[in-house]
């Protein structure tokens, strides 16, 4: 009687049994899967595709359901010229990649470029970017320098004027250039008053005159002082 109940055991257990090797075998199966194909999205014009490979596929050589995304979102964002990096995995041993670039807005010092956000940074390819605007200014003022730049483009465009160049000195003194060749001094003090002064007196130029001037100094209290060609 015994036995036979424990013959009934056994023929239960056995297809239990069998399920569970099944299954872990299934399981293992899946943990050792080796990625099988990557998709990289985005549109990108300055990351350098050899040297992105090269960083992605220490991480990709892993089996795909342990390769490591935050690991190797960190390591592709390392890459200046990415702004962001979205890696998700995709049934049954797929990768995408979708990459961001930064897009370059300004120059900014000697070898640094701000992005459209506001952000610095430093590409190695950064002197075959043709930019139409170059700002300067010491790194902590660099906020400061963004907000005068949006003021000074806003009260320029009633004026037509175009903006190529800022520099905020160390001191606090600003020096604008105008595409046209204009350079435009207005010190520290009284910015706003002498940036209206100076809209005003433009103004009141004929074309060609204007055409003519090289240099204008808004740094006196009651007037300018122009340089002309």
């Amino acid at each position: 009687m015994q036995t036979s109940l424990v013959l009934k055991w056994l023929k239960a257990l056995v297809p239990l049994l069998v399920l569970i090797l099944l299954a872990a075998y299934a399981l293992n199966w899946m943990l050792a899967r080796p990625v099988g194909q990557v998709s990289i999205y985005g549109e990108v014009r300055y990351v350098d595709q050899h040297r992105l490979q090269e960083h992605a596929l220490p991480w990709l050589a892993a089996p795909f359901w342990r390769v490591d995304l935050a690991g190797l979102r960190e390591e592709l964002e390392q890459d200046p010229w990415l702004e962001k990096v979205v890696i998700t995995r995709r049934w049954p041993d797929q990768i995408d990649m979708q990459l961001i670039e930064r897009q370059a807005w300004a120059n900014w010092n000697e070898d640094g470029i701000l992005d459209k956000q506001g952000e610095i940074f430093f590409p190695a390819n950064w002197e075959s970017l043709e930019l139409s605007l170059h700002l300067y200014s010491e790194p902590e003022n660099l906020n400061s320098l963004l907000e005068f730049y949006q003021y000074l483009n806003k009260a320029f465009q009633e004026s037509d004027l175009r903006i190529s160049e800022i520099q905020l000195e160390p001191r606090g003194a600003w020096r604008v250039e105008l595409t046209d060749g204009v350079t435009l001094l207005l010190g520290r003090d009284n910015i706003e008053k002498r940036i209206n002064r100076f809209i005003w007196t433009w103004n009141q130029w004929m074309p060609e005159e204007q055409a003519q001037i090289k240099k204008i100094d808004a740094r006196y209290p009651n007037g300018l002082a122009v340089g002309w060609q």
